[in-house]
């Protein structure tokens, strides 16, 4: 019994931490493109894109006219939103497996 619950918070803890990267990236991203368009405040933007209806548009967004140094920090943040989303679902794995084996 302790066990599973030892296996529940590590799950939950993995999950937190895939949570907060995908998060940071995705507020990377649209910093990079908002700045990229001339926006005056390109940091207000990100809750905007979180409060959205359709988030998954962002690893396939079509971004064309932007510096090569701002092309590889959007690639990177790409890279990193899928290692995130991965971590996400290992603590899920993990909760579900922990919860159904009690």
């Amino acid at each position: 019994m302790y066990e599973s619950k030892r296996f529940i918070m590590i799950g939950a803890a993995i999950m937190l931490v895939g949570a907060i990267c995908f998060a940071y990236r995705l507020y990377e991203i649209v910093q990079t493109d908002a700045r990229s368009r001339g926006f005056k405040h390109p940091k207000t933007w990100e809750p905007c894109s979180i409060l959205s209806n359709n988030n998954s548009g962002l690893l396939l967004y079509p971004i064309s006219e932007l510096s090569k140094e701002d092309m590889e920090r959007i690639e990177k943040s790409k890279k990193a939103i899928s290692a995130a989303i991965i971590f996400v679902a290992t603590g899920e794995i993990l909760i579900v497996v922990s919860l159904v084996s009690q």
